[in-house]
């Protein structure tokens, strides 16, 4: 039985199964991220399982990690009280598409930051 190509459904299944309901808070269609993911050979479902399989429990637990003054002050100013109350109380931070960029960055390092650089200064971000 041939490999089940990654598409966005799937890619928001997989993450969905990996990660915490809590993380599941930005409404995406994940087009970017499945872009992202074909960029380094991550074409099927079983290879995304694989990789987030590897670096779930680091990415989880750079998630729950605390943040200085600054961090705070600026999600503070950016997403007010309730947002950054909700994440203290939760210890996270990330949401799937954070998750999953930070296993990217796990994955392939150097090469994934000056990718997703690149991409952001085509896209004006």
């Amino acid at each position: 039985m041939p490999a089940e190509l990654l598409k966005e459904k799937s890619l928001y299944a997989v993450l969905s199964r990996t990660f915490p309901k809590q993380n599941d808070f930005l409404e995406e269609h994940y087009a970017e991220e499945l872009s992202e993911l074909n960029h380094f050979g991550i074409n099927t479902v079983e290879e995304l399982e694989e990789l987030l399989a590897k670096h779930r429990d680091q990415a989880m637990e750079m998630d729950a990690e605390e943040h200085d003054e600054e961090e705070l002050g600026w999600y503070l100013d950016e997403y007010g009280k309730a947002y950054v109350q909700e994440r203290l109380d939760g210890k996270f931070w990330f949401a799937y598409q954070g998750l999953l960029r930070i296993v990217l960055e796990l994955e392939f390092g150097e090469d994934y930051i000056s990718y997703a650089s690149e991409q952001e200064d085509l896209r004006g971000k």
